[in-house]
């Protein structure tokens, strides 16, 4: 049987398949593709057998269950969620399917074919409806009939001596390859016997079997379940039903064992001469009480085999070997288990004897020592010490050994320094661990006094820790664990005496002295330890061993000097020192000469102050000046377009050479900055004029801030530039003309300018000509063409407000027109002269000023020629050109039948000049007199025709 295990890995084995098909699947299907092939209903998988070989195997091939459907080159079968249990030729391994049926489509299986001509590949589908199965349970055995035996201990460290159980009721189930597993998504429920300390959730199953003491304590006991499968199909069996029982053993539990540390003083004081219980808790907690005692592995055999002397014992083991070290005494307690699936269970209460130290001293008096009388660096204290020597001989020296490291340490008690005791530092590379025991001292140039060290002796642990449960007490563990030694150290004092010697003083290095001193007591310079006086009896000499005086004067030099001397003591006792002296005469500081003053001018402030000074100053010094200013050298460099150094400013800049060591003065030197400034002179402009302008007066564009004592250059040679800075507009055509603007400074400032560039726009005048109309046109001003795209119409040569409306043209009238730039400029007014010709007037071209009227009136309703029109083609407004016009209508018989004017309706076949007002005239030729009655317009004939 596969587990559930093995077919997640088969599962995950396909993603990369599966995503693909996720893809590939559309949501429409096309004629002979995605064809629904009939359910595949399999009731029973249990007794499925596909490759004929005796016994079920679960295996179909879903073309033999398809009637009608072969396999096809290209075929290929695959299911998103269970291709683990599919293969591509259809075989369906019905036992990798985990659960049983809900719904027809949880098992839907595909049949794929990339030569198909199915656009989605898809030829077919087929779902798979799968009957309950609730797997079979294990054989039974044994008189309770039960399936599984199972022991309830899991920890042998837990707390808890009844811990409970808990296994997967799954495991109760037949798990073999002639076997199908269990599906899965069914459920279990506990059936007896009743009892309150189940524990059921989904298939862990866990209880407890409590401990009883005695002959009638409980071992074992039985718990039954069931594990129930459903299905949905009507025509398979509703559910699947398993029934197995569980025999769960108690394991039994030795207790928990405590670990004792005792040192050998507690026996000799009578703290154990009594027998003690090792029942008793505070050696064996929670033990169940059928077990035996064995003493290292030995079984006790006594009546009450828990009782114990460890005097007896103690008394046994220093008699044999009074040098017994450590010595450990292991009580084992067995209980031994009822069942074969549990073990026996041990514990073990353990005794460990520990060898107390032995005492050590001094060896004799403190000795007294002459430090200098020490040219080896190191002492060993060890040297002083005297150890325990036994009855037999034996000496007890604690010393040196990996075993020992941590457990023999030297310590600095009193004195003036501890002498650089090297024994317990840490650094290896200085003390290894072997010689920590010598307590190596430094006794050369010690100061006088008592010194006091202590050496302490630790005793070792023989039992290394290697367990860190603890429980109750601290002597309760499992797994094993010991304590901490139980036997104290051992210490001895070593004390040593340093005798005084004529001091010398400390030895003194780095002392700067200044020139001007001209000499200096020796001795004066010498360090000190804050506590000595340095004697007068000493003897300096120099570094070739020349003896000199005390009172060094100091010889002539152009640079500074060293020396180096000694200066020797000797005791009374012959004990000598000596300490060394080297000191440097430095020179005065040297500033140079300082520069009464410099002027710049602000625009220009670079410069380095340190080439303003005179003389050969020192490099070695810096420059302070006006709001704060300190340089990081001695050069002390401004440069004005560098925005990382400080703004030079006017004022008195001071350069300090700091005295030199030894020296109090420092040197100090100055040089004066002033400032001139430049003309205001404003930023460069620029403005755009019109040629019409006329001029314009360069002053009036300068920045308000810029003084106006300059004069302007023309930098174009333009011409056009007067003295008083105006640019007359006249001899200039379109573009753009420099003027630079001058202003003189004082020295030592140049010049300032700026320059100021005018653009001029010239504009073109439109090409108009004058203008001819007909009365009859009523034209306006707006229907005059014009060459330009924009521009303005004035009524005057010299009106200031362009024309907005649109007037009507009247004869002999003159408009002036501007062509305007997308700058607003205007080009010079052209005179533009309107004609307007009465009726009856000629144009220019020969053409007649006049108008055919239509040639006929059909008032029929269509909206063509339903009247006689006085407004023609939207070009002849009547009405507008001649206000005061008429119009008679006659018949072909001389019969006046309609007149009007502008306020009459238009003539529509109707009479309203004759005795029948009204009446619709008859279809026929009708004649008209059209009069403006508008100066000098002639009357217009005509005729036209009334179609009814």
């Amino acid at each position: 049987m596969k587990t559930k295990g093995n077919r997640l890995k088969i599962l995950g084995g396909s993603i990369a398949k599966i995503l693909l098909l996720i893809f590939l699947i559309p949501n429409t299907s096309l004629g002979q593709c995605n064809t629904a092939y009939p359910d595949i209903r399999v009731c029973d998988m249990t007794i499925i057998d596909g490759d004929g070989v005796p016994g079920p195997d679960g295996v179909i091939n879903l073309y033999d269950e398809i009637s009608g459907l072969t396999p096809q080159v290209g075929d290929e079968w695959f299911d998103p969620g269970f291709n683990f249990a599919l293969s591509p030729d259809g075989e369906l391994r019905l036992w990798d399917l985990d659960n049983a049926s809900k719904a027809v489509t949880d098992y839907q299986f595909i049949l794929l074919n990339s030569g198909s001509g199915c656009t989605d590949q898809i030829v077919g589908r087929v779902n798979l409806i799968l009957g309950p199965y609730s797997g079979q349970a294990l054989p039974p055995s044994g008189l309770n009939e039960v399936n599984v035996i199972v022991c309830d201990i899991e920890d042998p460290c837990i707390l808890d001596p009844d811990p409970l159980v808990d296994i997967d009721l799954f495991e109760t189930l037949v798990s073999l390859d002639n076997v199908p597993p269990p599906h899965l998504n069914g459920f279990w429920e506990y059936i007896g016997p009743p009892r309150t300390d189940i524990n059921l959730t989904g298939s862990l199953f866990s209880t407890t079997i409590p401990y009883t003491p005695g002959d009638g304590r409980i071992d074992s006991d039985e718990f039954a379940f069931r594990y129930t499968v459903t299905g949905f199909d009507p025509t398979c069996p509703p559910q699947s039903v398993t029934e197995v029982k569980i025999s769960v053993v108690r394991q039994v539990f030795s207790g928990y064992a405590s670990r004792y540390n005792i040192c050998q003083s507690s026996f000799e004081n009578g703290d154990y001469d009594a027998s003690i219980n090792l029942r008793d808790n505070d050696y064996l907690l929670n033990e169940d009480l059928e077990g035996t005692w064995a003493l290292d592995g030995v079984q006790i055999t006594s009546p009450d085999d828990s009782e114990v002397n460890l005097k007896a014992l103690y008394d046994d083991l220093v008699a044999a070997n009074p040098r017994f070290g450590c010595q450990v005494f292991n009580f084992t307690y067995t209980v031994e288990q009822r069942s074969g699936v549990c073990e026996d269970d041990s514990s073990t209460v353990r005794f460990t004897v520990f060898e107390a130290l032995k005492p050590f001293s001094q060896n004799g008096p403190p000795p007294e020592i002459c430090s200098e009388e020490f040219t080896d660096p190191s002492t060993d204290l060890y040297d002083f010490i005297e150890f325990f020597t036994d009855s037999n001989g034996v000496l007890f020296d604690y010393m040196d050994g990996s075993s020992t490291e941590d457990y023999v340490q030297w310590d600095f008690v009193s004195g003036p320094s501890d002498l650089n005791l090297q024994a317990n530092l840490d650094d290896e590379m200085i003390t290894d661990p072997s010689e920590r025991h010598r307590g190596i001292i430094n006794i050369p140039g010690a100061a006088t006094g008592t010194y006091v060290f202590r050496y302490t002796v630790a005793p070792e642990l023989l039992c290394s820790m290697y367990g860190s449960q603890e429980l109750f007490n601290p002597n309760f563990c499992r797994p094993d664990t010991v304590s901490s030694h139980p036997c104290g150290p051992e210490t001895a004092e070593i004390t040593i005496i340093i005798s005084p010697i004529d001091y010398p003083g400390e030895n003194t290095i780095g002392i700067n002295l200044c020139e001007s001193l001209g000499s200096v007591d020796l001795r004066s310079l010498l360090n000190t330890n804050g506590t000595d006086t340095i004697v007068t009896n000493g003897v300096w000499t120099n570094a070739v061993g020349d003896v000199i005086d005390n009172m060094f004067v100091f010889p002539d030099s152009d640079a500074s000097q060293t020396f180096t001397f000694t200066y020797t003591t000797t005791s009374s006792g012959g004990c000598t020192d000596s300490a060394n002296l080297s000191f440097r005469i430095n020179k005065v500081a040297n500033a140079g000469g300082s520069n009464s003053g410099i002027t710049l001018c602000s625009d220009n402030l670079t410069i380095t102050l340190f080439d303003l000074l005179s003389g050969n100053p020192d490099t070695t010094g810096t420059w302070t000046g006006p709001f704060g200013y300190r340089s990081p050298d001695h050069l002390g460099v401004f440069e004005a377009n560098n925005t990382m150094l400080a703004p030079l400013n006017e004022g008195i800049y001071t350069y300090t050479v700091p005295a030199n060591a030894g020296c109090s003065t420092d040197a100090l030197s100055t040089v004066a900055i002033r400032i001139a400034e430049p003309a205001e002179i404003g930023n460069d402009r620029s403005e755009t004029f019109c040629k019409l302008d006329g001029n314009v007066n360069l002053f009036s564009l300068l920045d308000r801030n810029t003084v106006r004592t300059g004069f302007f250059q023309d930098s174009d040679n333009t011409d056009a530039l007067t003295p008083d800075g105006v640019v007359e507009f006249e001899t200039l055509t379109s573009g753009i003309y420099n003027f630079r603007y001058v202003v003189t400074n004082s020295l030592p400032c140049d010049e300032s300018s700026l320059n100021v560039a005018v653009q001029i726009i010239d504009v073109p005048m439109p090409n108009v000509p004058e203008q001819e109309f007909c009365i009859l046109d009523a034209k306006r001003l707006g229907d005059i063409d014009v060459d330009v795209l924009q521009f303005n119409w004035y009524s005057t040569i010299d009106s200031d407000v362009p024309i907005t409306d649109n007037p009507l043209l009247l004869d002999e009238q003159v408009y002036f027109i501007t062509n305007v730039d997308t700058d607003n400029c205007e080009s010079e007014r052209l005179p533009v002269l309107i004609n307007i010709l009465n009726t009856g007037e000629k144009f220019s071209n020969g053409e007649l000023c006049s108008i055919d009227f239509q040639d006929g009136v059909s008032p029929n309703g269509d909206g063509q020629n339903d009247t006689f029109n006085l407004v023609i083609d939207d070009v002849y407004n009547i009405p507008e050109a001649f206000p005061d016009f008429d119009i008679k209508i006659y018949n072909r018989y001389g019969a006046l039948v309609y007149e009007g004017d502008k306020d009459t309706e238009e003539f529509r076949g109707t009479s309203n000049a004759s005795v029948r007002i009204g009446d619709n005239l008859p279809s026929g030729t009708y004649f008209y007199i059209f009069s403006p009655n508008f100066e000098n317009n002639l009357p217009i004939q005509g005729s036209f025709y009334l179609s009814r």
